[in-house]
């Protein structure tokens, strides 16, 4: 199995427990490494982008959350395709960050934003910023559901299955935490800290007028969250 971006490892370490024989894959020499700490010789460990996975064959590619941070995603299913052995099978888990965007940009979760509304904007807008800035933003929101379908399809795969989950629920994504946590917390790595981005869009009396409004529903717990992620399998034809 082939565990492209693999990160801390969660989906290789499994299959590892398994039986399976794990390739881990990553753009980050530190996540190998991590990974390589744990699984040992067990494993094989390669430095390779999503679209550019070298000379492997493998029976199974895996990815979570690694999409979301590729431009060129055709390319990668393109990949993912030629390293599969005929009959391999793939398995993608992509958080579809499109489903409820202009509301998490409008509010980022919070249901009382009276008054505060254009604090927030300007906070929501560094996030987007920052996250622009590191050239991950556009990848992040640029396909849904139907795209990863239309993807595999396009790269030669058959069989394709996909089940969509979205949800929105009026409990916090951040769940009732400690205000200091949730401050020094980001949605993806590729954002700041939500005390970085408030430091750099407001003034001080104004990250105060926003924190006195916000922080009881953070410590309560209390906002709404959307969210949607997709889950695909497909196979490589056999002949």
């Amino acid at each position: 199995m082939l565990d492209v971006g693999c990160g801390d490892g969660l989906v290789g370490l499994g299959a590892l427990d398994r039986g399976a024989r794990v390739i881990f894959s990553d753009i980050s020499q530190a996540c190998l490494e991590d990974c390589q700490a744990i699984a040992g010789d067990a494993a094989e460990y390669r430095l390779a982008s999503a679209t550019e996975l070298g000379d492997v064959e493998t029976d199974v590619v895996t990815t979570r959350s690694v999409l979301i941070y590729v431009a060129e995603k055709q390319k990668a299913f393109a990949e993912f395709f030629r390293v599969l052995r005929p009959g391999g099978r793939l398995s993608i888990f992509e958080p579809i960050n499109h489903f409820g965007l202009e509301q998490r940009r409008a509010t980022l979760g919070f249901r009382d934003v009276v008054g505060v509304e254009d604090l927030l904007a300007r906070v929501a807008a560094e996030v987007d910023r920052a996250e622009n800035d590191a050239g991950g933003l556009e990848a992040m929101i640029d396909f849904d559901e139907r795209d990863l379908l239309w993807l595999a399809e396009t790269a030669g795969f058959t069989d394709i299955r996909l089940t969509f989950h979205a949800e929105i629920t009026t409990e916090a994504e951040w769940r009732s935490t400690d205000w200091e946590v949730f401050l020094d917390s980001s949605p993806n790595p590729l954002a700041p800290t939500f005390r970085e981005a408030m430091h750099a869009a407001l003034q001080l009396d104004e990250a105060a007028r926003l924190t006195a409004v916000i922080r009881p529903q953070v410590e309560a717990g209390r906002g709404t969250t959307r969210l949607a992620r997709a889950f695909l399998a497909a196979h490589k034809p056999i002949d």
